[in-house]
This record gives structure tokens, C-alpha cells and sequence, in this order.
């Protein structure tokens, strides 16, 4: 019944929603509805988002596994530098 969901087709329009989602929270960000660390927590999700979906997308696009491992390891690196840099920035709030 739910075979779609694990389909590469499935997973490439969760990319294209994570890219949606980062668009939507820079443009918040930038008309002054979200702040930063609202912003952070945006990024961060839709890069996890897009990390975990990248895999199954790129069999969809046909693309070769080395782009393939080359994308997810820079998006999970993307996602690792943006959970510290929020962990560092939400530190240095509390400290003053």
C-alpha cells in the first residue's frame, strides 16, 4: 500500500521541499518575521531533510553514486557546522 513512500520519485520531491522550506526562511528571515535562531532551526531541519533524502533522489535524476556520497557527505558536514554554530550562538546568548 505504501511502496510510494520509499520510491526515488517520493524522495525527490522531498529535496525539492527542503530547498523550499530554505527559500521560504530566508525570505521570512529577510522581511523580518523570522529571526535568526528561528532561521538556524529552519536550516538546519531542511538540511537534515535534504541529507536523508538525497540518496534515493539522485537515483531518480540519474546521477552516478560518487556525486551521489560526494552530496550527502557535504550536506551532512552543512548540517553538523549549522547544529554547532546554533549550539555556540544559543552558549554565548545565555552567557551574556
Amino acid at each position: 500500500m505504501l511502496s510510494w513512500v520509499g520510491s526515488p520519485e517520493f524522495h525527490f520531491v522531498l529535496v525539492v521541499f527542503g530547498f523550499v522550506m530554505i527559500v521560504l526562511g530566508l525570505r521570512g528571515y529577510s522581511r523580518g518575521t523570522l529571526s535568526r535562531s528561528e532561521l538556524l532551526f529552519v536550516l538546519v531541519a531542511s538540511v537534515a531533510w535534504i541529507a536523508y533524502s538525497i540518496a534515493d533522489a539522485t537515483a531518480f535524476l540519474s546521477l552516478p553514486n560518487v556525486i551521489s556520497s560526494l552530496l550527502t557527505g557535504v550536506l551532512s558536514l552543512l548540517f553538523i557546522s549549522l547544529f554547532l554554530y546554533w549550539g555556540y550562538t544559543r552558549r554565548g546568548e545565555e552567557d551574556d
